[in-house]
């Protein structure tokens, strides 16, 4: 039995993983909890201020533990930065592996400049709206409904939602990723116009048990683009893996979804 906890962006739900469910192999266990920033509880936690421990806090709670933690956009830079207190702390978060999907990341903070911040706002609506179509692909909808969706999303995270996605972002240079010693995949795909490709890379090879993997045909949401690839390249990573040295909780095991 595999554990495999998957964790969903910043404005998304569980069900953005929902396209996988069909391409999970046998001995398989699946938990996609709903996390603090998702798209019905931002007025809950865009205040939040330490979003890594409210993570560990989830991660606790998985049913049975996690094997391997997958982490997309937003999340991943969350776990990033629990994985990196726990490595600092000499206390290793107990799984066997993370996947790290299309995360947002930079090593020198004298690579965030002024004029970068109008454009990362800007493109904000543009991410709501991809993750939008892709998830309703078997009912297209109007492209002025469609619009009108995703800025009525983008108001409902608001300046502090963004803002919190924004702050871990500019901290990730300040995390000590070189004694995170879990190996880890991390996912790349070079048509995101939203976590540059480059940023993937570039973390893999900071990262002393990493390597990258970069899919050149899709964007910003491989899960929805091609979940069949997505699934398998979670599997054979969490195949070489192997079980968690110890599980996250004591919790029973349930049935994957």
């Amino acid at each position: 039995m595999t554990r495999v906890v998957l964790l969903h962006g910043l404005g998304n739900n569980e069900m953005i993983f929902q396209p996988l469910a069909a391409h999970w192999r046998p001995g398989t266990q699946v938990h996609a909890p709903r996390l603090p920033w998702h798209s019905e509880g931002i007025a809950a936690w865009r205040h939040e201020t330490d979003s890594a421990s409210r993570l560990q806090d989830v991660l606790e709670a998985a049913p049975g533990g996690a094997d391997v933690v997958v982490a997309h956009s937003f999340a991943s830079v969350v776990l990033l930065d629990l994985l990196s207190r726990r490595a600092a702390a000499g206390d290793p978060l107990p799984v066997a592996g993370v996947v790290l999907v299309n995360p947002f990341y930079r090593s020198d903070a004298d690579d965030f400049h002024w004029n970068m911040i109008a454009p990362t706002l800007d493109d904000f609506p543009r991410t709501m709206t991809e993750s939008i179509r892709l998830r309703t692909t078997g009912r297209p909808i109007d492209a002025d409904l469609l619009a009108d969706m995703a800025r009525r999303m983008t108001e409902w995270i608001g300046p502090y939602g963004w803002l919190r996605f924004f702050e871990a972002y500019l901290r990730t240079p300040l995390l000590p990723v070189a004694e995170v010693t879990t190996p880890a995949l991390v996912i790349g795909c070079e048509q995101d116009r939203s976590a540059p490709v480059a940023e993937a890379r570039h973390l893999a090879a900071r990262l002393p048990a990493a390597r990258a993997l970069i899919e050149p045909g899709c964007g910003h949401f491989p899960m929805l683009e091609r979940p069949a690839w997505f699934a398998g390249a979670v599997q054979d990573f969490a195949e070489r893996a192997g079980p968690a040295p110890r599980p996250l909780s004591a919790a029973a095991p349930a049935a994957g979804i």
